[in-house]
């Protein structure tokens, strides 16, 4: 039996330029939600 992928419930964008001093920590405050079913998208020179 093929296993379906489900889709995450929620998509995060993150457009990225000229915020390389603030991104790690962009990206540590998303991932430490306790909602957990999202994909994050960072869009470069968005």
């Amino acid at each position: 039996m093929t296993e379906q992928k489900k889709s995450p419930e929620i998509s995060i964008i993150v457009p990225v330029y000229k915020v390389e001093k603030y991104l790690n920590e962009c990206i540590d405050s998303i991932l430490a939600q306790t909602f957990t079913d999202f994909e994050l998208i960072l869009v470069d020179d968005g």
